[in-house]
């Protein structure tokens, strides 16, 4: 008897730490039509998202000047890093509470980046698109999910490697978006382009820290974001002389940082626990 109540006492135990340790409705089965509400809206919002993000695209076909290649790249990485977390949302029915998080940190630099342009685009109205964005790409999630409370709890779990390298990589970045809002007045050229880079480099900054904080469901989030880096470092050492490139030096740089950021990425997923 009494090895049978040590043995109910350590599977009670251990079924607690389980419990402890995981998200709250993680084994729920959710109701179908929720989840599949979910998908096909957040999908279709995923796919407006890579509408938005053809700079890439644009650039293969030739429709670049011949000095705004380095923007077309941004374009993509900007629009990516702000709104790609809707394809996490749609991937999972909604359950990635860090897809969803990423959204708002994304939308969160965009808005900061608008602030920092010296002139604001005639067609501006950031108080409707600030409505339309809360309605469109948040809300819906926020209505539709069981245990809606846990979009808004924050499980960071920050390591000496990763956060002072994403808090490295964020000033460089933040100085890069100043500068290019600065520049956003008409009489450097086509001014569209220091808003897209001005937006990349808040965007990429904010994400670049949301990622070093190591919310808990982000294995993909710092890959992702490195991914991006890589990407428009080697646009500018491919370009630095376009408009708006850093330049090969700071492109050097950003790439090696990024390869850093992904191996550091890598040796903190591999110390976590199973």
């Amino acid at each position: 008897m009494a090895g049978i109540a040590v043995g109910h006492g350590v599977s009670m135990g251990a079924a607690a730490v389980q419990s402890a340790s995981t998200p709250s409705g993680a084994g729920e089965r959710w109701p179908r039509w929720r989840v599949w509400i979910i998908r096909i809206w957040y999908g279709l919002l995923g796919l407006w998202a890579l509408s938005m993000s053809q700079g890439v695209v644009r650039l293969i076909l030739g429709d670049a000047g011949a000095d705004e290649r380095f923007t077309y790249v941004v374009v993509t990485a900007w629009k990516l890093l702000a709104l790609g977390g809707v394809l996490g949302v749609s991937w999972t029915g909604g359950r990635s509470v860090v897809a969803f998080q990423a959204v708002v940190v994304g939308f969160v630099g965009w808005w900061g980046s608008e602030l920092l342009y010296a002139v604001h685009p005639a067609d501006a109205t950031p108080a409707a698109s600030m409505i339309a964005t809360v309605v469109l790409w948040l809300l819906p999630l926020v209505l539709l999910r069981p245990h809606r409370g846990e979009l808004a709890r924050f499980h960071a779990r920050p390591s000496a490697v990763l956060l002072p390298l994403a808090l490295v990589a964020a000033v460089p970045l933040c100085v890069y978006a100043v500068r290019q809002g600065d520049l956003a007045t008409g009489l450097n050229g086509r001014v569209e382009v220091y808003y897209v880079s001005s937006g990349l480099g808040l965007v990429l900054a904010v994400q670049v820290v949301f990622a070093g904080f190591r919310p808990r469901g982000s294995r993909w989030l710092p890959r992702f974001v490195a991914l991006v880096a890589v990407c428009t470092g080697l646009a500018a050492i491919v370009w630095p002389d376009d408009l708006t490139s850093p330049g090969r030096g700071w492109g050097i740089a950003l790439v090696c940082w990024a390869l850093l950021f992904m191996v550091g990425a890598e040796v903190e997923v591999n110390r976590d626990p199973p």
